[in-house]
Formats: C-alpha cells, sequence, structure tokens
C-alpha cells in the first residue's frame, strides 16, 4: 500500500511507569520501516508525572503532548487525539504495554484488505477475564452487534478518511464497539490480528467487572436500536468527482458533496416521521371519538386546499398574460452578437438504452447555431450499456462531442451522471439536453445574450419546453396541451412574482462554477428538476425563463406515460419532504411568503392527484344514489364549505380547463383546444401513476423507471 504520514494517537492516566518503554518500542517498530510517524499522548491530568516525562523526551522522538480538555475518559482522550492528528494513517494505542506495540506495522499492511485491522486478544492462561471476555465477545459482540471481533480491543489501525464516513457519539463505555458497529454499518471490512494479551505492566483498572458488564450491555442495546444516519463521503481532492454516501451498508457514488441533510436519500427525517405518526394518530382519535366531526374536518380542508388553489392559479395565470416576464431576445440582438467573444459552453446529455434516438440527437447538436469549437457535448453513458455505446462509436460523432463513459455504481439515476459530467465539463456555461431533445438552433447564443442581461443572483436559465409530436395520438395531443400551459403560462407566471421555480428536466443553463457552488444535483431525487430550482431559491439565487423552445417527444405509449408520470410524482414527493426540513428557506420576506407557493405547486398539485378519484366517487355517488346517501354527504359539508366547494367544482373546474386552452392557444396549438375537454380523464392517469410512485416510493425510492424514446419514428 502507498504509505504516508501515521499517528499513533495514546490516551493516558497516571503512566509514568509505562510510558518510557512504550515510546522506545514504538520507535523502533516504526522506524524500523522507515515510515514518518507521530506520537500523540493524550493526558487525562495525571498526577503521576506521567505529562512532564513526556515532555521532557520530546526532541528524542516526534512527540507531541495534550491536556485532555473535555469529558473524563480513555474514550474521549481519544477522539481529541483524532482532532490534532495529521497523519492519513490512525493508531490507537494504549499506554499500559498489555498490546505489543511491534504488532502495529503487520496490522497497518493489513489495511491493503481490510477497512480497520484490529488486535485479537490471546490471554496466556485460563482466568476468570479471559472466561468474561469470550462472553463479552458472544454475546455482547455477535448477538448484539453482530461483530465477529474483539470489540473492546485498546489496539485498532485504520485509514483517517473513514472518519469522514461514520459519526461518532459514542460513550465512555461504548468507544470500541461504537466505532467498529458504525464502520461495519458503513460497509467496511474488520480484520483481527491474533496477539498475546500480556498482564498489565504496572497500575490497576479501578473498573468493577459487574458494572462494566451492565454498563456494556445497556449502551449496546441503546446502539443496536438506534437509527443510523447516511454519512457523506469527501474525496480527499479538490473536487466532487467520487463524492458519495455510507448508507444501509452500501457505499453510494453521487459525485456530489451535497449534505445528507439536504439528500432524499432518506425522504423523512426522524422528525418529520414523529409528526406525521402524531398527526396520524390525533386524526384517529378524533375519528374513534366522533367520526362524523373528523370526516367533516377533512372534507372542509380538501374544499379549503381546491379553492386556495384556484386563487392561486388564477393569480399566476393573470401575470403571465399581463406581464410577459420573460427575457426576449430579438433577431437583431443575435445579429449583433460578436461571434468571436461567445464563451465555451459544454452540453451534458445523460443517456441509457437510447440506440433508437442517439442519431436524432447528434443530429440536434451539429445544427446547432454556435461555433463548434467553443462547444463541448457529453455524451453521458452508463458503463453497462453496451447497446448505446456501440451505437454511439459507429455513429462516429464529430469531433466536439465526445463519449463520456459514467462508473457503474448505486444510485442509477439521471442526477448522478450530470454530477458525473459536470466533473469533466470545461465549459464556463453548461446545459442540460435529454436524449430526445432538438433544442432550437440559436438556443445557446440566445441564452449567452440572456445571461448578460440578468445579475450575478441568476444562477439558472430555463428554456420552454414543447413536443414535435403533438398530433400523435390523443395521448400527446393531452400531453403538450399540459406541457404548454406549465412552460407557456404557469412558469412565467411564477417567475413574475418572484416564485422558486422547479425547473424542467432539460434546456436548464447555468455558469458552470455557479453549479459546483451550489454542489450539482441530488443524486437521490429522481425529479432532480424540481428538487434544483427549489435549492436555488431557498439559497437566494434566481431562475429566468428566455425566449427559446426545445422540442422533446410527447409519450405516446400510455404504459411508457404511465412510467414517466410515476417517477416525476414520487421525485416531487421526495422534494416536498426534503425541503421541508428547512421551511423558513422560502420565506424571503411577509410580502413575499412563498412558503405558501411552495406547498401549493409542489405539496397541493402532488395532493389533489392522490384526492381527485375519491372527490368524484363521492360527487357521481351523490347524484347517482341520492335518495341512500345523499343526506349524509350533505352533513359533511356545512354551508359556507359547501357553497365554496360547488364553486370550485363548477367554476373552478371550467377555470382549469379553460387554462388549457389558453396554454394551447397561446404556443398556436389551435387544433389542440377542443382537446381540452378531455384533461379531466388525462387527471384520473395521473391519479393512477401517483399511487404507483408511492409504492415506488416504499420499496425502491432510488429507482429511475426508465422512459423509452424513440416511439415517434415507429409511426
Amino acid at each position: 500500500m502507498k504509505m504516508k504520514k501515521i499517528s499513533v494517537i495514546i490516551p493516558t492516566f497516571n503512566e509514568r511507569a509505562n510510558v518510557n518503554d512504550l515510546t522506545h518500542r514504538l520507535a523502533a517498530s516504526l522506524s524500523k520501516e522507515q515510515w514518518e510517524y507521530e506520537l500523540i499522548f493524550v493526558d487525562d491530568h495525571s498526577t503521576d508525572g506521567t505529562i512532564d516525562y513526556l515532555n521532557s523526551i520530546k526532541e528524542e522522538f516526534p512527540l507531541k503532548t495534550f491536556t485532555k480538555q473535555g469529558k473524563k475518559g480513555k474514550a474521549f482522550s481519544l477522539l481529541e487525539g483524532l482532532q490534532y492528528s495529521e497523519g492519513d494513517i490512525i493508531v490507537q494505542l494504549d499506554a499500559d504495554l498489555q498490546y505489543p506495540p511491534e504488532a502495529i506495522p503487520v496490522m497497518i499492511q493489513g489495511l491493503d484488505n481490510f477497512g480497520i485491522v484490529v488486535a485479537n486478544r490471546k490471554f496466556q492462561n485460563l482466568s476468570f477475564r479471559k472466561i468474561l471476555n469470550s462472553l463479552y465477545k458472544f454475546f455482547f459482540g455477535q448477538l448484539l452487534l453482530n461483530l465477529n471481533s474483539d470489540f473492546q480491543s485498546g489496539l485498532k489501525v485504520f485509514r483517517k478518511e473513514m472518519l469522514s464516513h461514520i459519526t461518532l457519539e459514542p460513550t465512555q463505555r461504548t468507544y470500541d464497539a461504537n466505532f467498529l458497529y458504525l464502520a461495519k454499518k458503513a460497509g467496511y471490512t474488520i480484520g483481527l490480528y491474533d496477539i498475546a494479551f500480556l498482564k498489565r505492566a504496572s497500575g490497576k483498572t479501578n473498573q468493577n467487572p459487574i458494572t462494566k458488564t451492565f454498563g456494556l450491555v445497556m449502551a449496546g442495546l441503546k446502539l443496536r436500536f438506534s437509527p443510523i444516519p447516511p454519512t457523506n463521503v469527501i474525496p480527499s481532492q479538490d473536487t466532487m468527482l467520487n463524492a458519495g454516501i455510507h448508507y444501509h451498508r452500501q457505499h453510494f457514488i453521487t459525485h456530489t458533496t451535497l449534505h445528507r441533510h439536504h439528500s432524499a436519500v432518506t425522504v423523512l427525517l426522524n422528525s418529520q416521521k414523529l409528526f406525521l405518526f402524531s398527526l396520524i394518530a390525533v386524526l384517529l382519535t378524533i375519528f374513534i371519538l366522533n367520526w362524523h366531526l373528523a370526516l367533516l374536518i377533512l372534507f372542509s380542508s380538501i374544499v379549503i386546499l381546491y379553492f386556495a388553489d384556484l386563487l392561486f392559479n388564477l393569480l399566476i395565470i393573470f401575470r403571465s398574460l399581463l406581464t410577459k416576464p420573460e427575457i426576449v431576445v430579438t433577431d437583431d440582438d443575435l445579429r449583433n452578437l460578436q461571434v468571436e467573444l461567445l464563451p465555451t459552453i459544454t452540453v451534458l446529455c445523460p443517456l441509457y438504452k437510447e440506440e433508437a434516438v442517439l442519431s436524432q440527437f447528434i443530429g440536434a447538436m451539429s445544427s446547432l447555431d454556435y461555433p463548434k469549437d467553443k462547444l463541448q457535448v457529453l455524451l453521458l453513458l452508463e458503463e453497462d450499456d453496451i447497446g448505446t455505446i456501440e451505437v454511439a462509436k459507429r455513429l462516429i460523432p464529430p469531433p466536439f462531442i465526445e463519449i463520456l463513459l459514467v462508473p457503474n455504481s448505486l444510485p442509477r439515476t439521471k442526477p448522478k451522471a450530470l454530477n458525473w459530467g459536470l466533473g469533466h465539463a470545461k465549459g464556463e456555461f453548461v446545459v442540460i439536453y435529454d436524449a430526445e431533445d432538438i433544442p432550437e438552433t440559436d438556443q445557446l447564443k440566445k441564452a449567452i445574450i440572456a445571461f448578460d442581461r440578468v445579475g450575478e443572483d441568476v444562477f439558472c436559465l430555463q428554456a420552454k419546453l414543447n413536443f414535435y409530436n403533438p398530433n400523435q395520438n390523443v395521448l400527446t395531443r393531452l400531453f403538450t396541451a399540459e406541457y404548454s400551459l406549465w412552460f407557456d403560462l404557469i412558469l412565467t407566471g411564477l417567475y413574475s412574482i418572484a416564485a422558486p421555480i422547479p425547473l424542467g428536466g432539460t434546456s436548464n443553463f447555468f455558469r458552470r462554477l455557479d453549479l459546483i457552488s451550489i454542489e450539482g444535483w441530488d443524486a437521490f431525487n429522481v425529479c432532480e428538476d424540481s428538487d434544483l430550482g427549489m435549492r436555488l431559491f431557498k439559497q437566494k439565487h434566481r431562475t429566468a425563463l428566455f425566449n427559446s423552445t426545445t422540442f422533446e417527444e410527447a409519450n405516446s405509449n400510455l404504459h411508457n406515460w404511465t412510467r414517466q408520470r410515476s417517477h416525476w410524482i414520487k421525485g416531487y414527493i421526495q422534494s416536498f419532504f426534503v425541503h421541508l426540513r428547512s421551511p423558513w428557506g422560502f420565506m424571503r420576506s411577509l410580502r413575499q411568503p412563498h412558503m405558501l407557493t411552495f406547498l401549493l405547486v409542489i405539496g397541493g398539485k402532488t395532493l389533489s392527484v392522490f384526492i381527485n378519484p375519491f372527490l368524484w366517487i363521492m360527487t357521481i355517488s351523490y347524484f347517482v344514489f341520492r335518495p341512500i346517501v345523499g343526506h349524509l354527504i350533505e352533513s359533511f359539508y356545512p354551508a359556507p364549505i359547501f357553497y365554496l366547494g360547488l364553486f370550485t367544482l363548477v367554476v373552478g373546474n371550467l377555470i382549469y380547463l379553460y387554462n388549457y386552452m389558453l396554454g394551447c392557444a397561446r404556443r398556436g396549438y389551435w387544433g389542440l383546444v377542443k382537446f381540452s375537454y378531455l384533461v379531466p380523464f388525462y387527471w384520473l392517469l395521473m391519479s393512477f401513476a401517483a399511487w404507483k410512485a408511492v409504492y415506488q416510493l416504499l420499496v425502491k425510492p432510488y429507482y429511475w423507471e426508465k422512459t423509452h424514446h424513440g416511439l415517434h419514428l415507429k409511426k
């Protein structure tokens, strides 16, 4: 193994009689290997002159001494010693000479095969302590913590980088068990090196074995059944490449240093689970005590939510129609652009099993009106996607298009691939395109001009999205109507009120350094675009829209559409709970309470697709079976709620349908206007996809359900 500096951390308390022999034996063992090392003694306020003696021999050995600052006890001395260490290899050693320092070189060599190497004590003679140690290892180690190692060993060797993977919060009794248990959970292997455990050279332990055993078992139970949070893995070099997270005994390579608190690696924190369980318990209690009152409160809350969403939609639609807030780049602006001064742009295109549309995408990139010597297009191909890799090589793309293989690792998601591409991007600006995209040829130039017009607080420019196959079938017509409403009216309306904007999954433009400063994408969020939009806003950065469109393929197959929609909804649910961990990031001022915007756009619209079918069933039942259930249903709606609900049902739904028509008209798709009457059936399909999303969120939260492209080519 490549050897670097070794830090030997030795906690001491009244070890004057031992440290002379110990330092000489350590020096002899480590110097023999010609390793650079340091001896770090952390003294717990000894009264026998230990610290004075160590200070007197500093010129003879590479030795540092520190007097304990924190809590009393060996465990906390070791933790303090870690803070002082400068080595890449850490050795933790008791000072009582029961562990032979001569074993350390062999144990260090063992790091070639193991994450940690532990000295496994072999007692010289049968004794009560040997029997007790065996019982410890079996009951406490193997049965309780599943540690097949000497978890009380006073000699351990490991790489310091491991400390960035686990969070140590030990008690005095459980430092060793805590360290080894968390390391094993993080995926590290533990190697054992047998040593002859010697009689203590001097002094004696003052621990009562019965008290110690009881304390170990209680602390072990707490450790065993306490949840272990994910731990970020930070690369040693100045890059995010190969950064990741340890969680549930797995090593996820995400290529981002984004902290786990801002990631969907855990959808719900314990505090959020407690809140939800408490809320459910309160609702169930109310239901048991008075089921009618519980349902009345529930239906009243739903009506108020729907009415609030209706008012909010009216606001942003009017704002969009009246203000025209997007940045407009004219033909004159393009003609006056100095081409020789254009910056380099990197295009990131993640692909997986995209053989059908790869040729189309290469053609679209080649058609871009931008100097090709200032364009870097990275085809981000998964390492095991042999089919797409072969097609890419066979097509022989032009020199500005590069094939970049994404290493095979978990999670298998688009944002993980984007983070890998970001680490290899050379452009001053970065844009994301999907495999089936055909952007307008002047889009890159427009984006550069738009960036020149905005302030440094604008981190992202979003082009509009629409489809090049809107008339393929009824599904593509409805999908196109939805996109026209969202990108031509809803997003521009949100921009006009300075609200957080959920980004589209493609055609996002960034300054590369800005994107790195916000640590790229959350590799665990399957709707990484909306998540990034929310994160930008909370960090006081803005997203702007400009007048260019990227055309995509509208999903023409119902099964394929459901797969795509379910993973979008799953991502919205992930984003909702992740960003509720710090909700006040949305509150800029009392005049702009965008926490409400977030709740309505991300939370409300997602929740509505779950609720809609039940409300429709209730409404149909009221009219069809009114003599039987009419009185009961009416009793759930007191007069104010009834009229509010009736207004939302009749007028609100008409307004929603009219909004779809406006979206089609704004885009110029007049032939699609009449299909807006079929939108309620489209909402029903969304509800089916939503329940599928919930199932996947529970059983495979990071699973990226593949959307197949190229169906328009099979017409």
